[in-house]
């Protein structure tokens, strides 16, 4: 039970620190580092504590400590917006260099109490369980206790995505940790208490830890390390491989969970027959499955070309759980042999006896400390300094070696030491020679698995030329981004497009011409509209740049722009200086290279006369930040009294219900909302005073003097821009009245769990949703 409240609780973390410090890979290690660190503190303080003597009811402690933890994850639900506002600015008190300081501070102070008291549960428990056994040949059974830990934490991380949080949302996941801690308060209070005649037995907290404990404690620390590494890696190229929306996150979690429950399971087993693995064995299953890892990576987005059975075309569910599948196969055998590591130490003959319970605390902490440090090392130093494919090499040359090292304390025979010497020279000879390809692995195909076959379309003539990679660029913040050229062959001649990716989705193009590039314009022209003051304008979400160059030609006197994936801000300066002018080189634009909705919440003395919004798809995780009622209200307090938001609002794989809960819950917060439709886009648009056209001239010698137009040609433009909308305020008023939609909060997210669901649709949404949208003219 506790192992599903701690799992589920950590997601619910996740997703809330991401609002203090940005969706970014430092939202990721903030958590991490916050939570392994309160584990190691709790499970060192529950250590000593044991050690001292100071408790013959451990039981009973034992379930007050998870009822405040139920306690702590409620308050922390309703504590942590108003907290927020009073810390996020302390993330600018010492400049740029120390923001990430700050960062960690910040998320310490708020989920450290919980962790802490996660953290010491574990040794709790394993001392009442020794109390209960009344072995007194000192056998222990923590291994067991470990595994029913996991058991539970793997259960929360396949019912979270599915059932828990799209149904009741953070809040109330944490209220049903409560509940749930509460429920193993009272059990431990009614189970008839181990241990109660008799008499405890202080152990000197003086006395040192013998050798072989120190010994384990480091092999703790270093399965630790080495597991979380792989995780970091596994979680940055799980998105690229399945897709990027919430539920590749939850897989790869469950995988890894489901991994290290297998793994403590044939602990047991063998433990209870007397047989375990050598730790030689051990490495050598680790070193040869992490070769088969990697060769699989670039494979694995090519099962998606698979074309479902018509029975389960169209179908969330089948393609999520081809997902999962997916998942399974790829990070399953590698997680279950290095899930062997851990328990096994739990059963190491060293910590047989009496009243040494307090060693469960400080092996937990060892581990989660180790845990910390490989989280760090993946997200800081491995990803973004040698990439996934040499990190993932670098980690099986390492698991061969230390294959090697244990063998030869095993003193074996000459011969099978050299068999095993040239075994470990192919698995790295092989590790070396094979490349991954990026055209394979970024193809993005597990984004819309799922769908029924298309119809071709009839030949118009346009022939295109293969394809080929131009731009390059991994990172852990912004994963794997990739531009594309590619040339088309049409009648009158030919014509080459570049097109930006992030894991295989689309992000833009350089086709200025129609769609994609009207679009981006139209992001920074049509609020404009509305615009009475033009001193400073924020961008959030680069892409290809075109729209910051369209905000500079609407002549805004400062333009900030926020994006927090470097491969983009690469790829805009490398490969669409031509589209974008070289517009980040301008010195009135001014980059953060931050999560938008972070640079609002730090920055609180900035104001600006526009938001515009440029991110891409609503259903990537973490997208969801941007639609709810409290970025909204963020939004209006840094805007200026006359300012003007813009939104885009995806039209294609959602259905009416989201598009009207994003109109809703801006019209939550804003008096006037609008929505147009413009190459091919949705924009929502929000501001403080009526959304109509001042024909006073002004905007459009803006347009005649940005881009030379003739003053009939820069009339017509604005009038094509303003004729574009599709719904008035008064209309989507109606619209809010007649659907009575689910507002999206910070809390129930709503939007992140719904709107993934239809990306394994090939139904006609667009049509549908102009159709429905048409009612509301």
């Amino acid at each position: 039970m506790t192992g599903f409240t701690g799992l589920l609780a950590e997601q619910g973390f996740e997703k809330y620190i991401a609002l203090l410090v940005g969706v970014t890979a430092s939202a990721s290690a903030v958590v991490l580092f916050t939570y392994f660190l309160g584990f190691a503190l709790g499970g060192v303080a529950a250590g000593r504590w044991l050690k001292s003597g100071r408790t013959a009811r451990p039981l009973v402690v034992y379930g007050a400590v998870e009822l405040l933890v139920g306690v702590s994850c409620v308050a922390f639900s309703y504590w942590f917006h108003p907290l927020i506002e009073t810390m996020a600015p302390l993330q600018n008190l010492l400049g740029p260099a120390w923001k990430m300081q700050a960062r960690f501070l910040c998320g310490c102070l708020l989920v450290l109490p919980t962790a802490a008291l996660m953290g010491a549960s574990f040794p709790l428990i394993a001392q009442a369980i020794d109390n209960r056994d009344g072995d007194d040949t000192g056998r222990k059974r923590w291994s067991h206790v470990y595994c029913a830990n996991l058991a539970g934490a793997c259960l929360a991380a396949l019912a979270a995505p599915f059932l828990i949080l799209p149904i009741i949302g953070l809040r109330g996941a944490m209220w049903l940790c409560f509940g749930i801690t509460t429920a193993v308060a009272i059990l431990a209070a009614a189970l008839p208490q181990p241990g109660g005649a008799r008499e405890s037995t202080a152990v000197s907290t003086r006395q040192p830890l013998s050798r072989e404990i120190r010994l384990l404690l480091a092999a703790s620390f270093a399965s630790g390390a080495i597991f979380f590494a792989l995780e970091v890696i596994w979680t940055h190229l799980i998105a690229v491989a399945i897709g990027c929306s919430i539920y590749a996150f939850s897989w790869m979690l469950a995988a890894v969970l489901l991994g290290l429950l297998l793994g403590a399971v044939q602990v047991n087993r063998s433990g209870s027959r007397g047989r375990t693995a050598s730790a030689a064995l051990l490495f050598q299953g680790c070193a040869i499955l992490m070769l088969l890892q990697f060769r699989l990576w670039d494979r694995a987005p090519g099962v998606f070309n698979i074309v479902p059975p018509p029975a389960f075309q169209n179908n969330f569910y089948f393609a999520e759980c081809f997902k999962l599948y997916v998942t399974m196969v790829l990070l399953l055998p590698q997680a279950t042999v290095l899930g062997l590591i851990y328990p096994r130490l739990l059963r190491s003959p060293q910590l047989e006896g009496e009243r040494n319970s307090y060693l469960a605390g400080y092996l937990s902490a060892a581990n989660s400390l180790g845990c910390l440090s490989g989280a760090l090392l993946g997200i800081f130093v491995l990803v973004p300094g040698l990439g996934s494919e040499v990190s993932l090499k670098l980690i099986i040359a390492v698991l061969a070696a230390f294959w090697l090292l244990f063998l030869q304390r095993e003193k074996p025979t000459r011969m099978r030491l050299a068999r095993a010497a040239l075994i470990a020279v192919a698995i790295v000879g092989l590790t070396l020679w094979w490349q991954w390809d990026w055209g394979a692995l970024t193809s993005g195909r597990g984004n819309y698995f799922g769908q029924a076959p298309r119809k071709a379309a009839a030949d118009s003539g346009v022939k295109f030329l293969p394809a080929k990679f131009i731009f390059e660029h991994e990172d852990a913040q912004g994963g794997f981004t990739t531009v594309v050229e590619q040339t088309a062959l049409k009648p009158e001649g030919a014509h080459t497009i570049r097109t930006l990716y992030t894991n295989g989705k689309f992000q833009g193009s350089d086709d200025s011409v129609v769609g994609e590039g009207l679009a981006q314009f139209g992001f920074s022209a049509i609020p404009s509209l509305f615009v009475r003051h033009f001193d400073r304008a924020l961008l959030i979400g680069l892409g290809t740049g075109h729209s910051a160059t369209a905000l500079r030609t609407l002549g805004y006197r400062e333009i900030h722009v926020a994006e927090f994936s470097p491969g983009i801000v690469e790829a805009a300066k490398e490969r669409f200086s031509r589209l974008n002018e070289s517009v980040l080189s301008d010195p009135r634009v001014r980059l953060h290279l931050e999560d938008g909705r972070n640079v609002l919440l730090t920055d609180p003395k900035t104001r600006y006369d526009l938001i515009t919004i440029e991110i891409t798809s609503v259903w990537f995780a973490g997208a969801t930040n941007l639609y709810s009622t409290e970025f909204y209200e963020l939004a209006r307090k840094r805007l200026n009294p006359d300012g003007v938001l813009q939104q885009w609002v995806q039209l294609h794989h959602v259905s009416p219900r989201e598009i009207a809960s994003e109109l809703a819950t801006a019209a939550a917060v804003f008096p006037h909302v609008g929505l147009w439709y413009y190459g091919s886009q949705g924009m929502l648009v929000a501001a403080n005073h009526p959304l109509e056209l001042q024909r006073d001239g002004s905007i459009e010698q803006r347009f005649q003097g940005a881009d030379r137009m003739t003053p009939e040609h820069a009339a017509k433009l604005v009038d094509e821009l303003y004729g574009s909308r599709l719904a008035a305020s008064e209309g989507i008023a109606r619209l809010i009245h007649d659907t009575r939609p689910t507002i999206n909060t910070d809390h129930n997210r709503w939007i992140e769990y719904s709107t993934p669901r239809y990306q394994s649709s090939s139904y006609d949404w667009i049509t549908h949703n102009m159709k429905f949208l048409a009612q509301y003219r």
